[in-house]
């Protein structure tokens, strides 16, 4: 059943050499789990024990194997489609905050979200340049008590393109980034089908990204894309900006999709730069940046807290403010930190760059 996974991710090719469950976060704090120990078993047979058991969504797809393997094995390729064997199976993992993000997923892939109103960002449906929020209303209701404010980001997003002579449409909705990698593929068609077809209806050229777990799903993801797809943190890049340093420290946290996925690693530190802030670099950063501990909303559990815990504890060292891309991972830190005090402030880089700027 194995064998066609084994085959495209490159499996046949494992050495046993085990670089990649040295440099695995969750091997480290949790050392039951390793991505030699599962391919391992794949490659001698053992299929049922491998679809069956639990280890397999433990993974946080971070990459972090893939940057080191001297062979060449896709283990995030050979991740995701053991986790839609699973789930063919019966074998669905454990969802976090008890399965409401994988409802909100299914609300999204049958209903439109009626868009909540920006503070200061004028939009225009009808534009050709579209700005794909993705789901941050959701994630504003679900942890504003964790000091989470994605639709501050969301405005901020849209005040800078408007900063530039840009007043985009905006729209609101699933990428279907978590079904994709739960394994789960009919929801995640489903929301690709209707993310597709709402391009193709509106005729925009360019699509604006602030989360780039949505960038990724678009760009690798949806082959039938014809438009210009960015990232904020590259639009960013191609403007003119400028302003003052301060005497605060920042350093910046490179998210795994927009990194090690996407291979995003200088844009926002370019932005970071024109706007007067130098960044000073933790001790991992850019190709072998520690994930901040959960991806998916899957496994959110002690293991996620402890490797968060890692990043932060690397952040504190190195600065007073921790500068991230990703509203995901600014909600995971952002969780920890309130119930953990620390000196260190997480912000999202449009919120920086709209402070500094506008």
């Amino acid at each position: 059943m194995l064998h066609e996974v084994i085959k495209k991710s490159r499996a046949y090719y494992c050495v046993e050499c085990r670089k990649c469950s040295s440099i695995c976060p969750v091997t480290r704090v949790y050392g039951k789990f390793s991505p030699a120990s599962i391919v391992e078993r794949s490659l001698v047979g053992i299929d049922d024990e491998v679809l069956e058991s639990n280890e397999v969504w433990k993974c946080l797809s971070c990459g972090l194997c893939h940057e080191v393997c001297p062979s060449g094995v896709d283990f995030l390729s050979f991740t995701r489609e053991v986790r839609m064997l699973a789930r063919e199976r019966g074998n669905t993992g454990i969802p976090t905050h008890e399965g409401v993000f994988e409802s909100i997923e299914h609300l999204m892939a049958e209903g439109e979200v009626a868009p909540p109103s920006l503070e200061h960002g004028k939009t225009d449906e009808d534009a050709d340049t579209l700005y794909f929020a993705g789901c941050l209303p959701f994630f504003d209701t679900m942890f504003r008590e964790v000091g989470f404010n994605g639709m501050k980001i969301a405005d901020d997003v849209v005040r800078l393109l408007n900063h530039y002579g840009i007043t985009p449409a905006v729209h609101y909705g699933c990428c279907g980034h978590d079904a994709l990698w739960n394994g789960d593929m009919k929801l995640f068609e489903k929301l690709r089908k209707k993310n597709v077809a709402m391009v193709k209806e509106r005729g925009v050229k360019k699509i604006i990204f602030s989360c780039p777990e949505c960038y990724r799903t678009f760009k690798m993801d949806y082959p039938e894309m014809n438009a210009e797809l960015l990232h904020i943190s590259e639009f960013l890049a191609e403007q003119k900006m400028e302003g003052e340093a301060d005497d605060r420290e920042y350093t910046y946290h490179d998210p795994c999709r927009l990194g090690r996925h996407l291979g995003i690693y200088d844009a926002p530190r370019e932005v970071l730069g024109r706007i007067g802030v130098e960044v000073r670099e933790m001790e991992h950063h850019h190709e072998l940046a520690v994930c901040c501990g959960t991806a998916a909303w899957m496994s959110c559990d002690w293991k996620s807290e402890e490797i968060r815990k890692e990043r932060l504890d690397e952040a504190e060292k190195t600065a007073d403010i921790l500068i991230t891309a990703c509203p995901k991972c600014q909600i995971h830190f952002k969780c920890t930190l309130s119930h953990e005090k620390r000196d260190l402030e997480v912000k999202d880089l449009v919120e920086l760059v709209a402070e500094r700027i506008l």
